[in-house]
């Protein structure tokens, strides 16, 4: 039997989900049994860089591309700040009150993310990425908490409508305003997908606005109709105050109702205590030991990146280059299949490679259709700036208190804490409402024992609260 080839360029957290999921995913179809990795077929890793993925396969840096880790001074063992994904939404597997169905569709978080984690074994690393509900601003060179911002004490813009006495997260609610079905609905991917089509402005606007009752939401940007809708300076507080340029920008203004919904304040969300590099070091030495189990031959190849690409005779046939010398082939290859697991920016630059001559073979990239998608992503620079310090000099906790403490102290329960107030035989309804509110950050013990009380309908009595209060691993830092 002829021996297959599978090719993926790009080691990242897309190219390393890739290889892991061709080497573990299971047929539905037996039909396409052929396409399956099996003995002796080739799956290639090219990676541009050289990641640090294990003691065998050193590296130069963190693995995961844009969602790398980096620990201060490159110890594992300081304090590390997250470059790209700082946290994830979590996504409850097993039945709820609230969401009886985890499969509906409708249960909330990022299920391939906390699938991963769970099926690599990395929940014992999952905590709570706890974030404030005051959170810190620097805006227009005035500093201030967000519980400080009132009608009295506006926020540094001439935002019409008092828009500035607000939050600047109530400017996305604004435009969710316009389409009430929106709003507090469970939708399911395919219900969100027919809204992106067929959504329209629900709400009757004053002659005043640009867009108006029945306009199609895909046929407006994003940022176009948030501009409509707050004007100048109600949309710079909106975008300055939110701190992510990419949540205003020019998108399909019904998508990015969906997207921004999910960062608004009161989202609860984890990380790893590795950090995340640590889930795609997991998913290496996971794709290297399935390999092996299958008798599939493994090949990752650091510091080679893609030069060229086409299609011909039925192979993706391709030339590499060096990193020490990018922009000329140094080898050819094909493949039988070929995976791209890169951003636009790269991808253009394989593009250009072939796309000022005429080529024996499809240029699949250069393809008018192809150039179409690609246009479509919008590219957005991203930085980030990472301050470690000696002492906790911020904090009211502090041996030398600052005379205006950061607001950064919370509470937060665990499962190890619940267990234990269990054995010390605290109320059972209280204990069950513990387990639903398990992971939630709150900033005083008061907002915890509201919650208690909120589920169980009944309130604690004085000694329960302290115990509340004293019981040990309540306490923690909330990011302000």
């Amino acid at each position: 039997m002829t021996k297959k080839t599978y090719s993926i360029f790009g080691a990242g957290a897309a190219g390393l989900y890739t290889a892991w999921r061709l080497l573990e995913g299971q047929l539905k179809n037996a039909k396409f049994a052929s396409r399956q990795l099996k003995r002796g077929d080739v799956l290639e890793l090219y990676d541009w860089g050289q990641y640090d993925f294990n003691s065998a396969n050193p590296g130069t840096r963190a693995a995961g591309a844009r969602i790398c880790t980096w620990h201060y001074q490159n110890n594992p063992g300081n304090s590390f700040v997250e470059l790209g994904g700082m946290r994830y939404s979590h996504w409850e597997s097993t039945p709820t009150p609230q969401f009886p169905d985890p499969n509906g569709g409708t249960t909330p978080g990022h299920r391939l993310v906390t699938t991963v984690i769970h099926e690599l074994g990395l929940d014992k690393f999952s905590v709570p990425f706890n974030v404030t509900d005051n959170q810190l601003y620097s805006l227009r060179t005035r500093n201030f908490y967000l519980n400080d911002i009132s009608s009295n004490n506006p926020a540094p813009y001439a935002a019409a409508n008092y828009a500035a006495g607000v939050s600047p997260d109530n400017g996305f609610s604004v435009l969710q305003d316009l389409v009430p079905q929106t709003m507090g609905s469970h939708w399911t991917r395919k219900d969100w997908c027919h809204f992106y089509t067929t959504g329209v402005i629900e709400r009757r606007q004053s002659d005043g606005y640009v867009f108006q009752q029945g306009d199609r939401l895909r046929d407006i940007g994003y940022w176009n109709l948030l501009y409509d809708q707050l004007g100048s300076e109600g949309f710079d507080y909106a975008a300055d105050g939110n701190g992510y340029s990419s949540n205003v920008i020019n998108t399909h203004a019904g998508v990015s109702m969906n997207i921004n919904n999910e960062f608004t304040p009161g989202t609860q969300y984890r990380t790893l205590t590795t950090g995340f590099s640590g889930m795609f070091n997991a998913l290496f030495d996971r794709i290297e030991k399935l390999a092996k189990a299958k008798g599939v031959v493994f090949k990752y190849q650091p510091n080679t990146r893609l030069h060229s690409i086409l299609w011909k005779d039925g192979k993706a046939a391709f030339t590499l280059a060096t990193r020490a010398n990018p922009d000329k082939p140094s080898a050819r290859g094909q493949a039988d299949a070929a995976w791209l697991a890169m951003g636009r920016a790269p991808i253009e630059r394989v593009a250009q490679a072939t796309c000022y001559q005429e080529q024996p073979g499809l240029d699949v990239l250069n393809h008018e259709q192809v150039s179409l998608y690609r246009e479509s992503t919008i590219m957005q620079p991203s930085y980030k700036v990472g301050m470690f310090f000696d002492t906790d000099w911020y904090s009211n906790l502090s041996s030398s208190a600052p005379p205006y403490p950061a607001k950064i102290e919370g509470y937060c329960v665990t499962p190890t804490e619940i267990a234990e107030l269990a054995k010390s035989k605290f109320p059972a309804p209280a204990i069950k409402a513990l387990k639903t509110l398990a992971f939630n950050p709150y900033t005083s013990i008061g907002d915890l024992v509201e919650a208690i009380e909120a589920q169980t309908g009944t309130a604690l009595t004085v000694k329960q609260g302290l115990c509340c209060t004293n019981h040990p691993g309540h306490t923690g830092r909330l990011k302000a």
